[in-house]
């Protein structure tokens, strides 16, 4: 009989031996205790990064999901600076002269984002947390130089590196053309000025989503036709110079049928110029370029927000009582209408955006 009950102990799909049900206890204790390890880090890096943000933009107000979703996605630079070899024989002391970057180090920052998308934290129904990634694609860019400054290079539209194509998906690019006559000043505190030279790189996207390359793998595309692309100073380039950036979501950690979905797509607008010097030593107006200083890192530039547009935006998800967020939003959304408006541009993502 002990030799049957053996056999039929064997046969049970179902049984575990006793040293496997001890080695199972212990592989979940310890993934129970390493959980009760991580929450609390989390949850300590949660709330030292929203009052970092709280800390950062002068006021005390509660940090809404709109908050981290800028916070998360905005773009960090290294800074450079002018060597003294460089300064040499310049009339105006040193400390005038901002840090710039470079946009080939733009482009660099958003690889990793384009790889595997960016993870925004949010909490939703006031409990749940969740990271909610985003997949960044290019939307529109345009690049203006001024012409007469001694270190921009620029080839007139008819030389041989000039070009105007459409590619296969609908989408349209272009370079070296003149740029428009007059800009007015936006009422949203960016500053449009004239720009006094050459439009010598705009694209806009016009092909769905889903057909869309990674931010990083459009740039590269454009890189091939137009390598300045890669090489433009941001000292360089003109207040009017821009890019936006579109911004799908993808998916969420963690999954499941209890927690709501979070569809909303968003279009951030970041300046491309950092203005070589003014004489008070602040930034000016329309410049939304702002240095970042940490122990141990070097110096480096955040190129802010300074217009959005949104998709399937619903005020319970990303802003606190609809109160903070929607004055902050509706203020990004005008600010972006005025700049395209004042600059005479028909984007077709926007146009989407803002009517559906």
């Amino acid at each position: 009989m002990s030799n049957s009950g053996r056999i039929r102990a064997r046969k049970d799909r179902f049984y575990s031996p006793p040293a496997m049900r001890r080695y199972n206890q212990q592989q979940q204790q310890q993934q129970k205790h390493k959980q009760q390890v991580e929450q609390p880090k989390h949850r300590e890096k949660t709330e030292k990064s929203e009052r970092w943000m709280s800390i950062n933009s002068g006021s005390s107000a509660v940090v809404t999901n709109l908050d981290r979703f800028m916070k998360h996605t905005t773009p960090v630079v290294t800074a450079q600076h002018f060597t003294k070899t460089s300064m040499k024989g310049w009339r105006n002391r040193e400390d005038d002269y901002h840090p710039y970057f470079l946009l080939g180090d733009l482009w660099e920052s958003f690889k990793e984002w384009s790889a595997y998308g960016v993870g925004v934290p949010l909490v939703l129904n006031e409990r749940d947390s969740v990271v909610q990634y985003y997949a960044p694609s290019l939307s529109a860019i345009q690049l203006y130089v001024d012409p007469t400054a001694p270190t921009t290079s620029i080839r007139r539209a008819g030389e041989d590196s000039d070009y105007e194509s459409s590619s296969g998906d609908g989408s349209s690019y272009e370079a070296g053309g003149p740029a428009p006559a007059a800009i007015k000043d936006s009422d949203e505190g960016v500053e449009i000025r004239n720009p006094p030279g050459f439009l010598v790189l705009e694209y806009f996207e016009r092909a769905s989503p889903f057909q869309r390359e990674p931010l990083a793998s459009k740039i590269s595309d454009l890189e091939f036709k137009f390598p300045e692309l890669n090489t433009y100073r941001s000292c360089d380039l003109t207040q009017s110079s821009w890019i936006s950036v579109a911004w799908y979501p993808i998916y969420r950690i963690p999954v499941g049928p209890s927690l709501q979905n979070v569809d909303t797509s968003f279009l951030t607008f970041h300046s491309l110029s950092t203005p070589l010097r003014n004489g008070n030593g602040v930034h000016p107006r329309g410049s939304t370029a702002r240095e970042v200083h940490e122990a141990r890192m070097p110096c480096q530039l955040s190129l802010q927000i300074f217009g959005m547009a949104v998709y399937k935006f619903k005020d319970a998800d990303w802003t606190k009582d609809g109160v903070h967020g929607t004055e902050k939003i509706n203020s990004l959304i005008k600010s972006t209408d005025n700049w395209l408006r004042n600059l005479d541009v028909h984007h077709p993502d926007y146009m989407f955006f803002k009517n559906h």
